[in-house]
């Protein structure tokens, strides 16, 4: 028994050692396969790890030539600006923020006339110097951009489209803060040219990009509400408007510093007796320029100093300095102009890049979710963005449009007329408003009053770009755009107003009704000129289909291109042949009062023609100096300088009217298959 166990024992042991050693061989010769299948794997991922080591050699050489482009990219791309396909529709509001920042900042470009009056007194800070600048000079300034902002928007537009509204709202910041900058340097070295550069050219480059930007990027957000997002996009841009001539107002206060006060002359009091005592007074030469000095034989005032002389009327148009009527030092004073532009093209570069650096548009393929609550509803929306869809693919050419139908000239000149009276008035309102009221009302039409009244014109630009473009919804187009005729009894019935307002202040008497209706009116008034913009591209739509109404609505903007030239660079023409023939009157006025007057303050006869034109080209002889010598009925004629511009503008907002009126509805399918006729002709 146990030999037997022994010898099972033996077997079953010999077995085990048998298969371990067949297991060992085994795995040595797996062990060799795989080292082999390794061998030749390692060998190729190598050479695939050679080549893409080469690759990203190469990337990062090409990121080193390009100054790390590619960092760059990801802040200011499109791409970066692009939010996720799957974005919330209930936070695209968080996308507008942005855009009104940007609005905002640019919006500050329709106050101009904040800035003209002190540019027109840079020399003489009291009082305009012979050197300094006149409004004809300066209101052209104003149009120059205009014209760069259309041309702008025409040419630069596809980039905008393609670089993304970071890149092209950050260029536009760029540009306005150099333009204000520019045009501050300018001021300060007395450089007119490179104003035109400044404010003209980069402010229009800056004004068309900044424009541009949040627009169409609302729009993008809100493809089912584009009133509504274009509503509030403009209306930041008027409320930038209406914001802005506070701020600079203030600025402009704080960096004011008073000229040398020389004295008195003859103009403002000096020579009269007192208690017995003749008050001394500084003598003035008239050279042959037309400009005055010191004179040698003075005894007040350093001998041949170049003198402004400023006059009741001239320091209360002036704030933030306490002046009094006088002879003053030209060019030892500062306005406060230049200063207050440099602070502000910091403040609006630095809130546009701000702003523009978290502008988001949506991803191509993203669309705004709607409320669905049953099948019947899923299909009333697929049929209604069917037939949108149809819709935005249906209309005219604009090659067919501008010169096959009569009904873009009249809509080109409904856009014109009421343009141009809008323009008109904003370019130059502060300082229409001081010649009209300040010499009947010097009590309530102070500086403040009339920044008050610069601010009110931009809040009703911003509701009438937000509001008639709602109401147009309701009303119609065409109806719309008759109601702005409304602003042709305004306009026209001002000279009224003025006449009113000037016989009351000739007996001493205040009369606030004219100037209230007169403040009222504008601002109404500017509503329109806002509403006409808003309205416009659904008037287009309307009239000519939704497929080209952007090329269509680029060409009926040159209409308010021209009106940008004709508005203030028509203005300045008229009020300076009015201001011409006011300086005659008041002229054969003194002479029938006083003959001599003349020659005593100014050393010219009033005869002397060649004489007193130079007097008038040098800013020596103006309405407020001569007013001092004209009899005391002698009504002042600064609240009539406007007459005509204002005659003016109310001939072409009828024009508008009467343009809109005629333009009857196109039947498009009819049009189409003509033009598809005349397409298979040729």
């Amino acid at each position: 028994m146990m030999s037997a166990c022994s010898s099972i024992l033996s077997q079953s042991r010999h077995c085990w050692w048998y298969h371990q050693r067949c297991y060992h061989f085994a795995s040595i010769a797996s062990l060799r396969g795989s080292v082999t299948i390794q061998h030749h794997e390692y060998y190729d991922n190598n050479k695939r790890n050679k080549k893409y080591n080469t690759a990203m050699n190469v990337q990062r050489r090409r990121d080193i030539s390009t100054n790390n482009k590619p960092v760059l990219n990801n802040v200011l791309s499109k791409e970066a600006a692009t939010a996720p396909i799957d974005y919330p529709t209930s936070q695209r509001f968080s996308a507008l923020p942005p855009a009104i920042g940007i609005h905002l900042a640019i919006g500050s470009v329709y106050v101009y006339s904040m800035w003209t009056p002190g540019m027109s007194k840079a020399l003489g800070v009291v009082a305009a110097a012979p050197c300094d600048w006149t409004q004809s000079e300066l209101l052209p300034v104003f149009s120059c951009a205009a014209v760069v902002l259309g041309v702008t928007t025409s040419t630069l537009g596809g980039w905008v489209e393609k670089s993304g509204p970071r890149m092209s709202g950050l260029l536009g910041s760029a540009c306005w803060s150099g333009a204000l900058l520019t045009t501050a340097a300018g001021i300060e070295t007395h450089t007119l040219p490179l104003v035109y550069l400044g404010y003209g050219f980069l402010g229009g480059v800056g004004w068309g990009l900044m424009y541009l930007t949040p627009v169409t990027a609302a729009m993008k957000w809100f493809p089912d509400k584009r009133g509504l997002a274009t509503g509030i996009a403009l209306s930041a841009f008027g409320a930038g408007a209406a914001f802005a001539p506070s701020v600079i107002h203030v600025l402009v206060d704080h960096f004011a510093v008073a000229p040398e006060f020389v004295g008195d002359c003859l103009l403002t009091g000096g020579g009269v007796e007192v208690e017995g005592v003749t008050k001394a007074f500084v003598e003035l030469t008239t050279l042959d320029d037309g400009s005055q000095v010191v004179a040698n034989t003075s005894l007040v005032g350093e001998p041949g100093t170049p003198v402004v002389v400023a006059t009741e009327a001239d320091v209360a148009k002036i704030s933030g300095m306490s002046n009094c009527p006088g002879v003053y030092a030209i060019g030892t004073g500062d306005t406060g102009v230049s200063k207050a532009m440099a602070v502000l093209g910091v403040i609006y570069g630095g809130l546009g890049a701000i702003a523009s650096r978290f502008m988001k548009i949506p991803h191509p393929q993203w669309t705004p979710e709607r409320a669905v609550t049953d099948g019947s509803a899923h299909d009333g929306k697929e049929e209604a963005d069917a037939n949108s869809n149809e819709a935005n693919n249906i209309g005219l050419p604009a090659s067919y449009v501008t010169t096959n139908t009569m009904q873009f000239p009249l809509l080109w000149l409904a856009v014109f007329g009421n343009a141009t009276g809008g323009l008109a008035l904003l370019s130059s309102s502060k300082v229409m408003l001081t010649d009209i009221f300040a010499g009947v009302s010097p009590d309530i039409v102070t500086p403040a009053f009339s920044t008050g009244y610069v601010s009110a014109l931009g809040v009703g630009m911003a509701l009438g770009r937000f509001g008639w473009s709602a109401i147009s919804d309701v009303l119609g187009r065409q109806n719309t755009y008759a109601v702005f005729g409304l602003g042709i009894p305004i306009v026209g019935l001002t000279p009224y107003l003025c006449h009113m307002a000037s016989g009351a202040g000739a007996g001493g008497e205040v009369d606030m009704w004219p100037l209230m209706a007169f403040y009222s009116g504008s601002v109404l008034t500017i509503t329109f000129y806002g509403g006409v913009f808003s309205v416009l591209p659904a008037y287009i739509a309307d009239l000519f289909g939704q497929k080209h109404a952007g090329a269509i609505h680029g060409k009926a903007l040159t209409a308010w291109a021209l009106s940008a030239v004709a508005g203030p660079m028509g203005l300045a023409y008229l009020r300076s042949h009015s201001y011409k023939s006011a300086v005659e009157d008041l002229l054969q006025a003194i002479d029938r009062h006083d003959a001599s007057a003349l020659e005593r303050s100014f050393g010219v006869s009033i005869n002397d023609d060649v004489g007193i034109q130079k007097l008038m080209n040098a800013k020596t002889l103006t309405i407020e100096k001569l007013m001092e010598l004209a009899p005391e009925d002698f009504v002042d004629p600064s609240p009539y300088l406007y007459n005509t511009t204002l005659y003016a503008a109310a001939g072409l907002m009828s024009v508008a009217f009467l343009s809109n009126l005629a333009i009857r509805p196109l039947d498009l399918n009819k049009e189409l298959k003509q033009l598809e006729r005349g397409s298979v002709r040729s």
